[in-house]
């Protein structure tokens, strides 16, 4: 029976004071961040690594999410190779990144309106039946040899429209979850279980594919299988978790005026406007390895389906590194210099892989790189949130979601078009040069991006 949103919650659920809540319902799905006034509190009080897992549903939502992200990982893995295996193009790559991601970019700021107003605990579970078929559609179509690049474009549009509405209902759930001074342990517990799958779900679809060595498409089959089941993983923690879910007062004025005011004040304020750009710099001209990365590894490389996990899961223990790191930083570094660091070394080490032709060389490349794309990343995050005031918070991080994920099919299918025309290491050398300069301009003006708290 459908459960009153209202009801006090179980026993055994934690108590949250309203005042403890954030007002920001919107961040990555990669990495998150809150305001250096409690990351501070946080450092002062001596909170542990683990000390978020105290709280019973933030064990669940935590356990759930890695399982099924380790099953999206999987799947990014083998739907990659299997795209490079039916079209040797690299068109073709940055399509279906553009396919899955073009409804992030149509409907992420309607979706952070969504998880405002609805049942976030029941807006998620809702979202991951949709994204259960399509893994399984994918596995059925493998399976049969029916799976065919119109399947795989409509497939990934499908999937994308129901991400779009997960990713800030998602987001904005850590924070229902534990109390204020847990929060930037949680969302740094967020990352990491992220990353992690980022890390661990490669490395186990290698080894799916080393068992299926005879039958590359039932190695493929088999993970989109495995996918499809990781989801009710997280359907089952979410079904047990009570989310203390804080009622917020609507804006006056229509859905178009509140956008509009996130909008103008975001333009309006140079510090913001900045790190929104940079933002944008490093979706569009340091995220491309990763849709050209079955290209880089097959055509470059001479890998197979094993070498390219490989290669994919030093990227993901990079982030992972870079997760780490970010979450044990103490509040004195400066956040500018981090950003005004990591964007040209980004560059750098993306031109680096471009020029790489041994697989040792790239991987150690592509977990260094990890590294600096997540630091940049969220530093970019902590330094919006701890500017923009709360009441303008959860518009200006839809913004921050539209710079990150929802212009990144734009970049997949520019460099996936340059790939096809040029070859894939001239196309990541290309955007490896823009990064590197736009970062160059960063390191003569880093109080462009630094900000008072």
């Amino acid at each position: 029976m459908p459960e009153d949103p209202h009801a006090p919650a179980p026993p055994d659920t934690p108590s949250h004071d309203v005042p403890d809540r954030i007002d920001a319902p919107t961040a990555s799905a990669d990495a998150e961040a809150i305001p250096t006034g409690i990351r501070r509190a946080e450092h002062a009080a001596g909170i542990t690594t683990l000390a978020s897992f105290a709280e019973r549903d933030f064990r669940w939502f935590w356990t759930g999410a890695f399982l099924s992200n380790v099953g999206t990982w999987m799947q990014t893995a083998a739907l990659g190779w299997l795209v490079f295996a039916l079209t040797n193009d690299e068109l073709a790559l940055g399509l279906v990144n553009f396919a899955s991601g073009v409804p992030v970019f149509l409907f992420i700021l309607f979706a952070g309106a969504a998880a405002d107003r609805l049942d976030r605990r029941k807006l998620l579970i809702w979202m991951q039946w949709p994204m259960l078929l399509q893994a399984l559609a994918l596995g059925v179509l493998t399976t049969t040899g029916h799976v065919t690049m119109a399947w795989v474009y409509a497939l990934s549009v499908f999937g994308g429209i129901f991400t779009a509405f997960m990713f800030p209902a998602w987001q904005a759930a850590i924070p229902d979850l534990v109390p204020k001074r847990l929060l930037l342990n949680a969302i740094s517990l967020n990352a990491a279980q992220f990353n992690g799958a980022r890390f661990v779900g490669p490395l186990i679809a290698g080894w799916v594919f080393l068992l299926f060595a005879k039958d590359a498409s039932a190695g493929s089959a088999a993970v989109f299988y495995t996918n499809a089941a990781s989801f009710l993983a997280v359907i089952g923690a979410l079904s047990v978790i009570r989310p203390c879910q804080t009622e917020r007062p609507h804006d006056e004025g229509g859905v178009l005026q509140r956008l509009g005011a996130g909008i103008r004040y975001a333009w309006s304020t140079p510090v913001v406007r900045v790190l929104l750009v940079t933002q944008a710099f490093l979706t569009l001209f340091g995220m491309p390895i990763t849709a050209l990365l079955p290209s880089l590894a097959k055509e470059t490389l001479g890998q197979g389906q094993v070498g390219y996990s490989v290669l994919l899961a030093c990227s993901g223990a990079g982030a992972l590194t870079g997760a780490l790191l970010m979450a044990s930083l103490k509040p004195t570094v400066r956040r500018e210099r981090i950003i005004v660091t990591a964007v040209p070394a980004l560059g750098l080490l993306t031109l680096g892989i471009a020029l790489s032709r041994t697989v040792w060389a790239t991987g150690v490349l592509l977990y260094v790189a990890g590294i600096a794309f997540l630091s940049a990343v969220s530093t970019v995050n902590t330094s919006l949130q701890s500017t923009v005031p709360p009441q303008l918070r959860g518009r200006v991080m839809s913004l921050f979601v539209l710079s990150f994920i929802g212009i990144m099919p734009f970049g997949a299918l520019a460099f996936g078009a340059l790939g096809r025309a040029q070859g894939t290491p001239f196309a990541l050398g290309a955007g490896a040069a823009v990064l590197t300069l736009y970062g160059a301009a960063l390191a003569l003006r880093p109080r462009a991006v630094a900000t008072a708290a």
